[in-house]
């Protein structure tokens, strides 16, 4: 792993650590109700996933490495909504399970679509 890449992965883990110390630090419940319903904000989640993905693909990170950075980025996300000052609405300040499931469903879906892309890339060379 060269050095840029390695430097922003630690940055990315950091940046979780000091999530996950916020989010034990609430005194409320924190998992907000939520559905599996494909609404505007579940898309936005699986596509944001998805290009994430892909945009570190794109500056040579490995498969593992995109989708490490892009999980962690997905959930650091829904952990700042917790505080989310914007967001004065208090059905929408928490964690939504069902977004980091999109979140996830993103992100594998682009690694199965870089899957085939490469399998497909090696057979035509050949």
């Amino acid at each position: 792993m060269n050095p840029l890449k390695l430097k922003i992965l630690r940055i990315f883990i950091i940046f979780f650590i000091v999530q996950i110390s916020i989010l034990s630090a609430q005194k409320n419940d924190i998992i907000i109700q939520d559905n599996w319903d494909q609404t505007t904000d579940k898309i936005a989640h699986s596509t944001t996933s998805f290009g994430l993905y892909y945009t570190f693909r794109y500056f040579e990170f490995s498969k593992f490495e995109a989708f490490t950075a892009a999980t962690i980025i997905g959930f650091s996300y829904e952990v700042y909504q917790i505080n989310d000052p914007r967001e004065a609405d208090s059905d929408f300040r928490g964690i939504s399970v069902q977004d980091m499931g999109y979140n996830v469903l993103g992100i594998l879906s682009a690694y199965v679509f870089d899957k085939a892309i490469t399998l497909t890339r090696n057979n035509i060379k050949k």
